[in-house]
């Protein structure tokens, strides 16, 4: 039997939605409170404020559509990082919700020194975390390794927040599986060169 979310999951689901859809700055508390049969008390009660509750819908998205899919099982054949990183850039699609919140983030940002800092901070984190892995990549010799992994890892992360510039602007983005074949040959491009 599933359990009932908490009124903190439900939250989140309610802010990522709404903040992605519709903008941050549109958005108030007491909307939130009353889409979601809440008091704005009850809000208050799980989130410091309405940009914590952002950070927070940010964070539970990276790691329940990012980390998880760098965790996952690649599909069969699938074994080397050009692979899992075309896998994953394949399925760009299922990210978006979160590339919209990050657009939301930054712009909030730029007027809010707390967003900033915050975003600043956990992204300054997550680029450590995803560069400890790519180092291990590149001791398995799938990484050139005489290039810098926090660059390799800036990069593809910029790629994939750049995505969600483009999706919000309303352009059309590639299909996923030629987005995928791109970044497979670039990853391909940064492994070491084994002819000599």
């Amino acid at each position: 039997m599933a359990q009932e979310p908490t009124t903190r999951e439900r939250l989140l689901e309610l802010a990522s939605t709404v903040f992605a859809e519709e903008g941050y700055a549109a958005a108030s508390v007491r909307d939130l409170a009353a889409r979601s049969d809440l008091t704005s008390g009850a809000i208050y009660g799980n989130f410091r404020s309405k940009a914590d509750l952002l950070m927070a819908a940010i964070d539970s998205h990276i790691y329940e559509d990012l980390v998880r899919d760098l965790a996952m099982d690649p599909p069969e054949g699938v074994s080397r990082i050009a692979d899992v990183l075309g896998h994953l850039f394949a399925g760009y699609a299922d990210r978006r919700q979160l590339r919209a919140l990050l657009v939301e983030g930054a712009v909030a940002g730029r007027g809010d020194a707390d967003v900033r800092e915050r975003l600043q901070r956990d992204q300054s984190e997550h680029l450590a975390q995803w560069s400890e892995i790519y180092e291990v990549w590149q001791e398995r010799q799938e990484i050139d390794p005489e290039l810098d992994v926090r660059v390799v890892v800036t990069l593809l992360w910029a790629m994939e927040l750049g995505l969600g510039v483009l999706e919000a602007i309303g352009l059309d983005l590639p299909a996923g599986e030629d987005l995928g074949e791109v970044v497979t040959r670039f990853m391909r491009g940064v492994e070491p060169d084994t002819s000599s």
